[in-house]
């Protein structure tokens, strides 16, 4: 018996340790991501895996949420009220990744961002695929 407790005892401590270096904050019931926002600190929730601009809609909707837009940037509501077509909210907050934007140019393109240096690339083909950041 005493035995079996130490035993227990040593597996419940090997555990907490592996488990006290995971920090990475998950959503979406584990397949998103939190982005936090760099100036408003809000909580996006992010999926970085290829979908198009419907699909990343989609997604985001399921989670109650809503994709992305302008005005999330905490700059304007236009690119152009955006210091150097730059999103600061969503500056240096992952590495990399582009995501869909809900404000399109029009009915058949849209925008994307990339959330490690906040760029917007404007005139994407929605069919094309990037990730989903929700609000």
């Amino acid at each position: 018996m005493r035995q079996i407790l130490m035993l227990m005892c040593g597996v419940a401590m090997i555990s907490s340790v592996v488990f006290a270096d995971d920090t990475t904050e998950t959503c979406a019931g584990g397949v998103g991501i939190v982005m936090t926002g760099a100036v408003t600190g809000h909580k996006y929730c992010f999926r970085a895996v290829g979908m198009t601009w419907w699909n990343a809609v989609s997604w985001c909707d399921a989670q109650g949420r809503r994709l992305v837009e302008l005005r999330d940037c905490a700059c304007g509501n236009t690119i152009s009220d955006c210091a150097g077509n730059k999103c600061p909210d969503l500056t240096g907050v992952s590495s990399g990744w582009w995501t869909w934007v809900m404000n399109s140019p029009s009915n058949s393109t849209s925008s994307t961002l990339n959330v490690n240096t906040g760029k917007f690339n404007n005139g994407m083909n929605r069919s094309t695929e990037s990730g989903a950041l929700c609000y």
